[in-house]
């Protein structure tokens, strides 16, 4: 086990929760916190869906988009339709994540692959199995990158697993067609949404904190192609509320959007934050 630098805990597998990685991490956690050197924040015009993804593109602001949606669904499968999430990749090649749910309300995290632009999917695998809730498909959305450096795909999800609850990420190095053991980000009873972008061997997931009073955004890095994320760096400003994260990176540069509101209510806006990663 690892702590998280709020409430919550986190780790960088799930084999155990000894005091060797409890003091491991207390040391660390008081060198990451200038791990990425911010830019002022700034507000993002328009309305955008609750799944919109950012588009972050060399020598341009990062802007957020509509997610691509594919022709047709899987075939032959239960979903829950509000959380299907697609992304394209190279050429025709295509992914979709989505959760499927179970009996007893819990769900599966399922990955397929498409190699015609979304018209035809290849039988779904299990990227994540072992959910213990019992919410059925009330549950965030999984968030789902394709890596053009690499081609690793990337999904990023909250589950209640045998553990405990938390925020997830799993990676296949195998184009879809397996996913590594999931890593957790943080432990935390609220359910949360989180994003995920890489390039090559640097990773990023912006989370929604689980432990905190009010919900805040906070960014876990990783130069292990996401095996083990050994850094955390808050987000937001702790006077407002921070949910429904998006994320970016090219190269070194990272951007990060969430929709921001007063403590008090309100409709909120979308806010951007922008910064240099320099460990």
């Amino acid at each position: 086990m690892q702590k998280h630098e709020g409430n919550g805990e986190w780790a960088g597998s799930r084999r155990g929760r000894g005091l060797p990685g409890l003091f491991l991490a207390l040391v660390c956690v008081s060198c990451v916190t200038d791990a990425v050197r911010w830019d002022a924040e700034s507000p993002l015009a328009g309305e955008v869906s609750s799944d919109a993804r950012l588009v972050f593109e060399p020598g341009r602001v990062p802007l957020l988009s509509r997610p691509w949606a594919p022709p047709n669904l899987p075939a032959g499968i239960a979903l829950c339709a509000a959380s299907f999430v697609a992304v394209q990749a190279r050429g025709d090649t295509a992914f979709a994540a989505w959760w499927a749910p179970r009996r007893g309300g819990s769900a599966l995290l399922a990955v397929a692959r498409s190699t015609d632009g979304g018209r035809v999917w290849h039988e779904a695998v299990a990227a994540d199995s072992t959910d213990r809730g019992r919410t059925g498909c009330a549950r965030p959305a999984p968030f789902l990158s394709w890596d053009a450096v690499n081609g690793y795909v990337h999904v990023a999800y909250f589950l209640v697993a045998p553990e405990g609850p938390g925020v997830f990420v799993t990676h296949s190095m195998e184009g879809g067609t397996m996913f590594h053991a999931p890593v957790p980000i943080v432990y935390g009873e609220r359910p949360s949404a989180a994003a995920v972008a890489s390039h090559g061997d640097t990773v990023v997931v912006a989370y929604e904190d689980p432990n905190a009073s009010v919900p805040q955004l906070s960014l876990a890095l990783s130069t292990l192609a996401g095996h083990i994320f050994d850094r955390r760096v808050s987000v937001s400003s702790a006077n407002m509320l921070a949910t429904r994260p998006a994320v970016s990176l090219n190269g070194n540069r990272v951007a990060v959007a969430w929709l921001s509101a007063a403590r008090g209510g309100g409709a909120g806006s979308y806010m951007l934050r922008t910064g240099t990663l320099h460990w």
